[in-house]
C-alpha cells in the first residue's frame, strides 16, 4: 500500500519526494539544441521518503535513496530515475513496512535525523541501516552513491542506473558512528576527490569515538591505503576537504557529532565555537607521512562545501562558501518540538595559509548568498582558475548561476526566470567540451525544479557565452526529487 506523504517541511515544495521510477528516451528540448559534443552522464542522488518509518519520524538519513541520470549522446538526452536497492530498501520492500529504528527516531522534530544508534530487531539484525542519500560520483567505470554514515558506497550502472551492489572494497574501509551490522558494513565520505590522470580516489570516514577520522585512498583496482588520524582534535562532521597539488586538507571545524548527545535529549549534531578550527595537511603521495597541523587564528566560522585550492610557493589558498555557522538547527537557537528549520547562507570565501609561519587568513569576497561550489573536476588536485556557484536570496531560493575567475574575481552570471519563486535550481555540474579542452571550457548543466507546476527541466550553459543564457532547455513532465549533490561522468575516457 502506498502511504500519503506526511505534512513535514522536509517533504514539501522543492523537497517533495519523487516516489516512482521513470525512463524517458530522447527528452523534449523546448529551446535550443543539446551540444553534440556532450557524451556522458550527469548523475544525482538524494533522500527519498518511500513509506513511514517504524517510529514515525522523517529524518533524511532514515529514508531511501533515488538516483537520477541524464545521459547525453549525439545531441540527445535520456532521463532515468531509479531506487537504489540497498539491503535496507530490499528488506523493507519485501515486508512492505518500515523496519529500522534509531535512538533519535523518537524525536519527531528537528532532532530526528536517523543517525542515532540502530535499535536492532528480529528483522534488521545483520542488515546495514543506511542509504546513499548525499552524493554520487564516478569511479573506475561505475558511479558510486554514498552517504558518509550507515552504509559503504553502492555501485550503480551508469547506463541503466541498476544497483550493482556495495563496492567489494568496503571490507577495507573503517566503521562510522554506528557499529557495522555485518562484515564490510563500513563508512566512506560523500565528498571524496579524485585525480583524473591516475584515477586515485581520496576519501575518509569519520566517527564520534577515537580515532575520529580514518583516511582511505582507493586505487582504481580496488586496493585501499588507510591511515587513522590518531591526533585528531575532536569528533566532527567531517563533510568535505580540499585536494591540492601536494596535500589532502581536512578541516576540523566545531560542527561536532556524538550519538551520546542523543542520550541527553539533543541532536546528533552540535555547534561548539569554543573549539579551535584546525587544518590537517596530509601528503597526498604519502598517506603515512607526517601531518602538518595548522590552527586558525580567526573567529570561528564554517565551510560546508569546498570549491578547490591553489598552491603558490609557501601560500596555500583554500576556496569555498563561508557560513557564520553550519546551516542546521541547534539547541542554542531552536526549541525542542519545532520542525526542522534550515538556517543561514554562505558567501564566497577564502582561507589563505602561510605554510612558513602557519598563519591562516579568512576573507569574505562577496556578500551574496551562494552554495554548491563546482569546478572542472579534471583539475581536482591542480591549481585552478574557474569556479561555478549557485546564488540566490537563501539556500532554498537559489536562482542564479555564476562562473567566476578565482584569481581576478571577474564573473559572468545568469538569473533563471523562476516566476516569483515557483522554481528553484539544484546543484549544477560542469562537463568539459572535450577531454583535452582547456580548464573550464565546456558546459554547466543545471537541474531546475518547477515544483509549483510539478515539472522540471535541465538548462545547459556554454561557458564561451555564459551570460547569454542556456543553449538548451530539456523538459521533464514531472517534478524531480531533491538531490543534494551529483557529478558528471565523461564517456569519452
Amino acid at each position: 500500500m502506498v502511504s500519503a506523504i506526511p505534512d513535514d517541511i522536509r517533504l514539501f515544495g522543492p523537497l517533495k519526494p519523487m516516489r516512482f521510477e521513470a525512463h524517458i528516451e530522447d527528452c523534449v528540448v523546448s529551446e535550443g539544441q543539446i551540444p553534440s559534443d556532450l557524451c556522458g552522464g550527469f548523475y544525482r542522488i538524494g533522500p527519498t521518503w518511500k513509506r513511514p518509518t517504524r517510529q514515525g519520524f522523517n529524518g533524511f538519513a532514515a529514508t531511501d535513496a533515488m538516483v537520477q541520470g541524464l545521459v547525453f549522446r549525439d545531441g540527445k538526452a535520456d532521463f532515468t530515475n531509479k531506487w537504489v536497492k540497498t539491503p535496507k530498501y530490499l528488506l523493507e520492500e519485501k515486508h512492505g513496512v518500515g523496519l529500522f529504528e534509531w535512538t533519535d527516531g523518537t524525536y519527531n522534530d528537528w532532532r530526528g535525523y536517523g543517525m542515532g544508534r540502530v535499535i536492532t530487531n528480529e528483522y534488521t539484525d545483520g542488515v546495514p541501516s543506511g542509504s546513499p542519500i548525499v552524493n554520487v560520483f564516478p569511479f573506475a567505470g561505475e558511479v558510486l552513491g554514498s552517504a558518509e554514515q550507515g552504509l559503504p558506497p553502492v555501485a550503480i550502472d551508469p547506463l541503466t542506473l541498476d544497483t550493482r551492489g556495495i563496492v567489494p572494497w568496503s571490507v577495507k574501509l573503517s566503521p562510522g558512528m554506528t557499529p557495522p551490522a555485518c562484515f564490510g558494513d563500513n563508512s566512506f565520505t560523500a565528498h571524496p576527490k579524485w585525480d583524473a590522470e591516475t584515477g586515485m580516489l581520496y576519501g575518509w570516514a569519520y566517527r564520534d569515538t577515537e580515532p575520529y577520522v580514518t583516511l582511505h585512498w582507493v586505487h582504481p583496482d580496488g586496493r585501499v591505503e588507510s591511515r587513522a588520524i590518531g591526533d585528531a582534535p575532536y569528533a566532527q562532521n567531517a563533510h568535505d576537504m580540499w585536494l591540492t597539488e601536494n596535500y589532502v586538507v581536512i578541516p576540523f571545524q566545531p560542527f561536532i557529532v556524538g550519538q551520546d548527545r542523543i542520550d541527553r535529549g539533543l541532536s546528533v549534531f552540535g555547534w561548539d565555537p569554543t573549539l579551535p578550527t584546525k587544518l590537517a595537511l596530509i601528503n597526498r603521495n604519502d598517506i603515512n607521512g607526517p601531518i602538518k597541523w595548522i590552527t586558525a587564528d580567526f573567529n570561528t566560522e564554517y565551510i560546508m562545501h569546498t570549491m578547490s585550492a591553489n598552491h603558490a610557493g609557501d601560500t596555500l589558498i583554500l576556496d569555498g562558501p563561508i557560513f557564520d555557522r553550519p546551516p542546521f538547527p541547534f539547541e542554542d537557537e531552536v526549541e525542542f518540538g519545532v520542525d526542522f528549520v534550515p538556517f543561514g547562507s554562505g558567501v564566497i570565501g577564502r582561507w589563505t595559509i602561510d605554510l612558513t609561519t602557519g598563519s591562516v587568513k579568512s576573507e569574505r569576497l562577496d556578500d551574496r548568498a551562494v552554495e554548491f561550489p563546482k569546478v572542472d573536476e579534471r583539475y581536482y588536485g591542480k591549481n585552478y582558475t574557474w569556479g561555478f556557484l549557485a546564488a540566490g536570496d537563501s539556500l532554498w531560493s537559489l536562482d542564479t548561476v555564476i562562473r567566476r575567475n578565482v584569481h581576478t574575481g571577474a564573473e559572468q552570471s545568469f538569473t533563471i526566470d523562476t516566476e516569483e519563486q515557483s522554481a528553484v535550481l539544484f546543484e549544477p555540474t560542469f562537463a568539459p567540451r572535450a577531454l583535452n579542452a582547456p580548464e573550464g571550457d565546456g558546459y554547466l548543466i543545471v537541474p531546475i525544479s518547477h515544483f509549483m507546476e510539478n515539472t522540471s527541466e535541465y538548462q545547459i550553459f556554454d561557458t564561451e557565452d555564459f551570460a547569454s543564457g542556456p543553449v538548451a532547455r530539456i523538459e521533464l513532465p514531472f517534478q524531480i526529487g531533491w538531490t543534494p549533490h551529483g557529478h558528471y561522468m565523461d564517456f569519452n575516457g
